[in-house]
């Protein structure tokens, strides 16, 4: 009974093989489709993450599956058209085979030189449609075994990360000799990270000395584990038993070498034009009619063109280094609130905190300056940036006085740096914003 329905199984299983063609053109034409209309919402998450890493640094480890999410999108686009345009290939062979049937080399009437070199690398065309199908199942194959393999290198950066935090924690909350008691953890899981990632680009080579092996089992476990390698296991074994699949697995670190170069290639034409040009330029970013929709940490204004004699400045809170100046220029301020995350109504989680007190601390770290005059009694107010979504402080100059011309707005911020082990507050230059007045 139970070798009728293996028998049977395994029967279902050829016939899906044989029509797996119309699937695979299937996924890939819809995958295609939504990955076209996904290329906005996927890039505009970079957007997302540097207004939480304005808060804090620690975000920043949301930039590793935003990293696998991207490199798994351009994978997914560019080899699913890829095996699109094979199969398109693989199925026109088969018409003409079709209309034509094999190569006839003796009709060719090649002279024996080309003959001979012809029916040797051509062969049949039976045999070349066959390779093109071999081709393009391994290609579909091949592309979701590169998403699994970003997906566990992504999720041992994430390992590497959570030891790095935990080794910053125990450091602040004990002293740096605690610390001495994480960092042969750490040493460890690069170490065994190394050997798994070692033994999978040599196709299991240290797998199979058996001398080593019983000592590296309990890191392949372990790694297998936290990679989530079980999940593709099937597929890098399958492929590995026969030598077209070795080569594919073989293929993987120069594609993903190759593929990193590409992504990273940028083309300067511009041989004349000098990489440290901060002063003498002037950027997008300093004026909110022509800035994209992106976090800034730039202060801005209106407009580069002042019609009005008024000029409305803009001067984003960073939580992640405001705080600890806010913190220093006023200490008995208590923080409205800890923590980053809430549910329900987040109101009950703030305490009494006085807004004009906040609102005083928060102008404290700035200086204005129109061509180098202070500008004094300002009147500043909190503000919510329409577009980059920043929160920060806005305040109106009146600029009415000024001569028609080029003018500089400049923005000094107060900082907080450590020197010989002691905080010390100072101004520093933060932006100079050209304007012009009408």
């Amino acid at each position: 009974m139970e070798k009728g329905k293996k028998k049977s199984f395994t029967k279902w299983l050829e016939i899906l093989q044989q029509e797996s063609w119309q699937l695979e053109l299937l996924i890939s034409g819809f995958a295609i489709f939504l990955l076209a209309q996904s290329y906005e919402p996927v890039h505009n998450q970079d957007y997302q993450i540097n207004q939480l890493l304005s808060g804090s640094a620690y975000y920043g480890f949301l930039y590793i599956p935003y990293k696998v999410m991207l490199g798994a999108w351009y994978v997914l686009i560019i080899n699913l058209i890829l095996h699109v345009l094979l199969r398109g290939l693989w199925i026109s062979t088969i018409g003409l085979r079709y209309v034509s049937g094999d190569i006839d080399f003796n009709k060719l009437n090649m002279s024996p030189k080309f003959d001979r070199f012809l029916r040797t690398k051509i062969g049949s065309f039976d045999l070349y449609i066959q390779q093109l199908e071999k081709l393009c199942s391994s290609v579909f194959g091949f592309t979701f075994l590169i998403i699994f393999i970003l997906i566990s290198g992504g999720l041992f950066v994430v390992g590497i990360f959570i030891l790095v935090i935990t080794m910053a924690g125990v450091s602040t909350r004990f002293g740096d000799l605690w610390v001495l008691v994480i960092v042969p953890f750490l040493l460890l899981y690069l170490l065994g990270g190394f050997i798994f990632f070692l033994d999978f680009i040599t196709l299991g080579w240290i797998k199979r000395k058996k001398g080593i092996a019983k000592f590296y089992y309990p890191i392949y476990r372990f790694f297998s584990v936290i990679t989530l390698a079980f999940i593709y296991r099937p597929i890098y074994y399958n492929l590995l038993d026969n030598k077209f699949g070795r080569k594919i697995v073989l293929f993987l670190i120069p594609y993903l070498i190759g593929f990193t170069l590409i992504a990273s290639l940028t083309v300067n034409l511009h041989a004349y034009l000098p990489e440290d040009r901060t002063l003498q330029s002037i950027s997008n970013n300093f004026y909110d009619d022509t800035s994209e929709d992106r976090s800034s940490y730039s202060a801005s204004i209106s407009s580069k063109f002042v019609k009005n004699g008024f000029v409305q400045l803009f001067l984003p809170y960073v939580a992640r280094n405001d705080d600890k100046v806010i913190e220093a220029i006023c200490p008995d301020l208590k923080p409205a609130k800890t923590g980053v995350f809430f549910f329900g109504n987040k109101g009950q989680l703030l305490n009494n905190m006085n807004a004009d007190l906040a609102l005083d601390c928060h102008t404290q770290r700035f200086k204005i300056y129109v061509n180098d005059t202070l500008l004094n009694n300002l009147k500043y107010r909190f503000h919510e940036h329409p577009t980059r979504k920043n929160i920060g402080l806005m305040t109106v100059l009146d600029v009415g006085y000024l001569p028609r011309g080029e003018h500089a707005l400049k923005v000094d911020v107060k900082i907080l740096k450590n020197s010989n082990g002691k905080d010390t507050l100072f101004f520093s230059e933060s932006v100079v914003i050209p304007f012009w007045k009408e």
